[in-house]
């Protein structure tokens, strides 16, 4: 027999096949460019959708008691937000900024003068050979490490100083926006989804859920440190011990430094003015109590709300903060929770065709 020539199939696409190929990788590529343009203003995107998510029964309240005009209304629960959260947390971040330039001279300076005088007074004698040889090379590197963390935030802010307030027009701005418009591009996002309307709002509301948790969690979990603090600050005969708890509560609100920003210098001046034993235990109460509640209480209160596991919480939060750094607390667990619901429906959608197949 002869060899026949063998022949070729080609795939054959139909023009509503093209026209889908080209629409969706023009689209994906839209996507990807516009990305990349917001991609220096997402963390504030990220904090304007995330404080407007939470005074939103606010703006509702404002909306239906104040007045109910269109742009008046979210201007007003803008303003609100701003006094009540935004401002604050700058003038307490520049506060801190300013006052840690003078961490490390102030307690080189305490040391030297305690040295001159050879400790005698405060430092039991059992500890005088351990002081001289490590004690004070010690704090000084503490000091300086944390006082350097300060400095290098607040340094890369002030070097970036048009992008922070650019990010804080975009916060002020996004604000608006989402307080005027923003069940309305809610409904809209919703609705162009290629997916079943039970699945899209299902997704909706644990993303949502999500974010009222993280963000309650947080907040929780910064009053107990406060309180926590206060006791132990009380306990070691600081004076103002509810001023600075509450002090204690802002700083644990500041990703990687945390309650440390209070508790470490604290403990360490009163190591001069009430001696050794107040000072270790101001030291000790902040590092074992204090600074653990962190690891502790926010995956346990965010987990209840969230309804998700403590252990995959617990990784989101850490492993989000390292990927994408402070926005990382809410975006890894936000991943974690749309992850699981995605899964859940593939199940879902698997045990019912196998049903019905």
């Amino acid at each position: 027999m002869e060899n026949q020539p063998k022949t070729v199939k080609f795939l054959k696409f139909d023009r509503i096949q093209v026209f889908n190929f080209f629409f969706f990788g023009i689209l994906l590529f839209l996507l990807y460019q516009l990305l990349k343009i917001l991609s220096p203003f997402l963390g504030a995107i990220l904090i304007a959708g995330t404080l407007a998510m939470i005074f939103y029964p606010v703006h509702l309240w404002i909306k239906s008691r104040v007045t109910s005009n269109n742009n008046l209304a979210p201007a007003v629960s803008t303003v609100s937000v701003l006094l009540t959260v935004v401002m604050p947390l700058l003038v307490f971040g520049w506060l801190l900024f300013k006052e840690s330039k003078e961490i490390y001279p102030k307690t080189n300076q305490w040391l030297s003068n305690f040295s001159q005088a050879g400790l005698h007074l405060q430092v039991p004698e059992g500890f005088r050979s351990i002081w001289d040889l490590d004690a004070r090379d010690i704090i000084l590197g503490n000091v300086k490490n944390l006082q350097e963390s300060i400095m290098k935030s607040g340094g890369t802010i002030l070097k970036n100083i048009f992008f922070f307030f650019a990010s804080f027009l975009v916060i002020i701005a996004t604000l608006f926006v989402f307080f005027r418009d923003g069940e309305r591009l809610l409904h809209w996002l919703i609705d162009i989804i290629p997916m079943d309307a039970e699945h899209k709002y299902r997704i909706a509301n644990q993303l949502y859920i999500t974010a009222i948790a993280v963000v309650r969690g947080f907040l929780l979990t910064a009053a107990v440190q406060g309180i926590m603090g206060s006791i132990g600050y009380a306990l070691a005969g600081v004076p103002a011990p509810i001023l600075f708890g509450v002090l204690t509560s802002f700083a644990a609100l500041i990703p990687f430094v945390g309650t440390s920003v209070i508790w470490l210098p604290l403990g360490i001046a009163f190591i001069f003015i009430k001696g050794l034993p107040t000072g270790l235990f101001i030291l000790l109460w902040g590092a074992l109590v204090v600074g653990l509640l962190d690891n502790i209480l926010r995956p346990i209160f965010i987990g209840q709300k969230a309804k998700l596991p403590i252990f995959l919480l617990f990784l989101g939060i850490f492993g989000g903060l390292r990927v994408y750094g402070p926005i990382g607390i809410l975006m890894g667990p936000l991943l974690i929770s749309c992850l699981i619901v995605f899964l859940q429906i593939y199940k879902e959608t698997k045990n019912l065709e196998q049903k019905t197949g």
